[in-house]
């Protein structure tokens, strides 16, 4: 099955420079995921207008049909993003009158004024949607352009979040046909390298599917089994593999136990 294309692109220094962890594209990848894309590539790039427009055109070239770029939405100085991508995309950044009053509602709110800094955040290449922040003060924006649907939002995780939940997912939720289906379980007293030939046959009769072992993650123990697919016939399938992938293990490491999975 083809699957529609998305690239995940995040903007700071910070993230380059251990100084903070970057959640917001596991986050992102997850949530495109189960909607239906096909993730392809996550990049952390620096605070550098030549260099990141230069990555963004590169981006472009590959024509995916979803871009999000995360980071660099805000009033300091290296808060860039915009920038970034009206030089990429070769478009005047214009100020917004709706991002302006978004901005002095959240600002008001907290007997600031709009400071030429906060201003700043109204800006947005030519042809951007404003897509409202309603934690924080920046704005996101979707633009289109050459028939890929491109997203900002800012790096804090729970602007991010809040704008992706409440404006991109519902965008493009109506351009997907097929969501994921997907099932977990959990595997002890066994390797991982004991039940891979088991995970190589049941992928090769089942192509179709996501098919792979994972080191036990979020507190738990022994090893995740992860099927997944995606499309009406996916359900079915997934059963399938799941009851022959237990056989398999089985035989193959008889001491073994099963669990079921929940993350």
């Amino acid at each position: 099955m083809i699957l529609p294309t998305a690239e995940i692109v995040c903007l700071g220094n910070e993230l380059l420079i251990g100084v903070t962890i970057n959640t917001n594209s596991a986050f992102i990848g997850e949530k495109l995921t189960k909607l239906g894309y096909e993730v392809r590539r996550t990049t952390c790039i620096r605070d550098d207008l030549e260099l990141a427009s230069a990555f963004f055109k590169e981006v472009f070239s590959r024509r995916p049909d979803v871009i999000i770029i995360s980071g660099g939405l805000g009033p300091t100085y290296d808060d860039i993003q915009l920038e970034v991508l009206g030089k990429a995309l070769d478009v005047p950044l214009i100020e917004d009158e709706k991002a302006v009053r978004q901005l002095e509602a959240y600002y008001g709110k907290r007997n600031f004024e709009l400071s030429k800094e906060r201003r700043k955040m109204a800006l947005f290449p030519k042809g951007a949607t404003i897509l409202n922040n309603r934690v924080g003060g920046a704005p996101g924006c979707h633009l289109q352009y050459d028939g890929m649907d491109i997203f900002s939002v800012p790096g804090v995780p729970t602007e991010m979040e809040d704008i992706l939940l409440n404006h991109i997912i519902p965008i493009l939720n109506k351009k997907v046909k097929n969501s994921l289906f997907e099932l977990k379980f959990q595997i002890l007293n066994c390797s991982e390298s004991e039940i891979a030939p088991c995970i190589n046959d049941v992928k090769e009769h089942f192509p179709d599917l996501y098919v792979k072992s994972h080191p036990a993650y979020k507190g738990k123990m022994g090893i995740v089994i992860h099927v997944s697919g995606y499309g009406d016939k996916a359900e079915n399938g997934i059963y399938k593999a799941k009851k022959e992938l237990i056989k398999l293990f089985k035989n193959k490491v008889p001491s073994l136990t099963i669990n079921n999975f929940k993350d």
